[in-house]
């Protein structure tokens, strides 16, 4: 305490120093903790449902002929194969996401929909706030189960948050449904950057996508599949039980496709099915943008590390010009381990000033990097506010930034030459050629770093101007992309 009220007097005499301190590492641990934000929500987090280790996402790639969306879907009747027919699954759920028309009080508005199965709420282990979500018997009869659960971010915008709104009837693409319940906070789905508002069952597939129906059609594959471990199976167990599994469905399919290719055939039946980790979901967002993410948490990673240097060269220009308060010290009986301490108290002072005002840079830094992203439903499922990881991130980066420019500007403080210190003679110790060559290495390595940090964020640029096609000819086009589904992105081939 003595040393931390020696340290408060001490940066109160020289406000122009703490100031330029405290704003240089905040800009440091701001950066680095808003790319933080933005890592631990896309490339970290895991969803906020029962043991999400247990899940896995079923992927079935290969030859296909009909219409498929991706890779990671299925159809229905596929899915409903996978449901019925596991002996390694608690559960088998599926989702689709569909944009839809809600009409309320006579005003209608665009929302994000999502269909999805009877059992998706209980698989998950996902639960209501108010009201309740969907069983499995709300999702037995094709267009007849007119209800609807909305999201706790849409009943909050939409809403205020009335509980009233529970048994409320809504009108979705011009059928009546009646709200049943609203889903936990912070629950949205199993896609991350996809925000639904409201979620229907997939038997009312027909009302919701008035165009097509393909609910009963097996050469459609729409459906996003993800299943639940049974406890004691692992993810090598469970692929391989599914895949004789898969077999037996490919051999039934493959006597309804129409074909006499006998290499199709060959690779068509023997398609592999893959589980996918599932305990993080399912996110094109995160298969584009977590090389990215990760290249701007290295390059902050250098800043700070700037930051780090710039401040250990002002630190020692300050203790060299405080030589002769601690050659006094010294003279008294004061040991080096005391004066090193009170020195790293200092800094640690500094860096927690630079902590908190950095999270508030952060908050900002994150929220425009949200704003700049091309996907508007991630930049809404997206927050840029801290939490308690980025706020524990930036306490512990504030204490290791503390050490690192902190320690050796507090062990060279304690090496003063007593004799000339003591008289006055503080300029030979200040120009000592140790202090000098310790603090121009400082300042190659910062203008080193500056350097490999500025190449970087130029070869990023360049990388990010050439990703267009380079062939006008290509399809499809090089449009702005605005959705994280990538069947969604383009039309359909024009015809030649």
């Amino acid at each position: 305490m003595g040393d931390i009220r020696y340290a408060l007097r001490t940066l109160r005499k020289s406000p122009g120093f703490t100031a330029v301190v405290v704003v240089t590492l905040a800009l440091g641990i701001g950066a680095n903790a808003a790319i933080f934000s933005l890592t631990d929500q896309m490339l970290l987090r895991t969803l906020p449902v029962k043991d999400p280790q247990q899940l896995v996402l079923l992927d079935g790639p290969g030859a296909f002929q009909g219409r498929t969306f991706n890779n990671g879907t299925f159809s229905y009747p596929i899915y409903r194969d996978f449901r019925d027919r596991t002996t390694v699954f608690d559960g088998v759920i599926g989702r689709f996401p569909a944009p839809l028309t809600l009409i309320i009080n006579g005003q209608s508005e665009r929302v994000a929909g999502e269909l999805v199965t009877g059992n998706y709420f209980d698989v998950l282990g996902a639960r209501a706030q108010i009201g309740r979500t969907f069983k499995p018997d709300d999702d037995t009869t094709p267009g007849g189960h007119p209800i609807v659960v909305l999201s706790d971010g849409y009943w909050t915008r939409r809403f205020a948050r009335d509980p009233g709104v529970v048994n409320r009837t809504l009108t979705l693409n011009g059928m009546p449904m009646t709200v049943v319940g609203v889903t936990a906070p912070g629950f949205n789905g199993i896609v991350l950057g996809e925000n639904p508002d409201v979620m229907v069952p997939v038997s009312m597939k027909a009302q919701m996508t008035p165009t097509w129906d393909d609910l009963q059609n097996r050469r459609s594959r729409w459906l996003t599949v993800m299943a639940r471990l049974q406890r004691g199976v692992s993810r090598e167990q469970a692929e391989a039980a599914m895949n004789v599994i898969y077999r037996q469905i490919n051999q039934q399919e493959l006597a309804d496709i129409k074909t006499t290719s006998k290499t199709f055939r060959e690779r068509f039946l023997n398609k592999h099915l893959f589980l996918r980790e599932g305990q993080r979901g399912r996110s094109d967002l995160r298969q584009e943008f977590s090389t990215p993410i990760l290249v701007l948490m290295g390059m902050v990673g250098l800043v700070l590390l700037i930051a780090c240097a710039n401040v250990a060269n002002l630190l020692m220009a300050r203790g060299a010009a405080r030589q002769k308060e601690v050659a006094i010290r010294v003279a008294l009986g004061a040991s080096r381990a005391s004066i090193v301490r009170q020195r790293l108290v200092e800094s640690l002072i500094l860096s927690a000033g630079g902590a908190v005002l950095g999270l508030l840079f952060a908050w900002w830094t994150g929220a425009v990097l949200l704003r700049a992203l091309p996907f508007d439903d991630a930049a809404r499922s997206l927050t840029a506010a801290p939490d308690l990881r980025v706020t524990v991130f930036a306490l512990v980066t504030g204490v290791v930034t503390a050490i690192v420019f902190g320690l050796a500007p507090a062990l060279q403080s304690t090496r003063p030459v007593l004799t000339s210190t003591l008289k006055d003679e503080s300029g030979s110790v200040v120009g000592g050629t140790g202090h000098a060559r310790f603090r121009k290495s400082l300042v190659v390595i910062q203008v080193g770093m500056s350097v490999l940090l500025l190449a970087g964020a130029h070869g990023t640029s360049l990388r990010s101007r050439s990703s267009g096609c380079s062939n006008s000819a290509s399809w499809p086009p090089c449009w702005p992309r605005r959705s994280t589904t990538r069947w969604r992105r383009w039309p359909a081939r024009p015809p030649t």
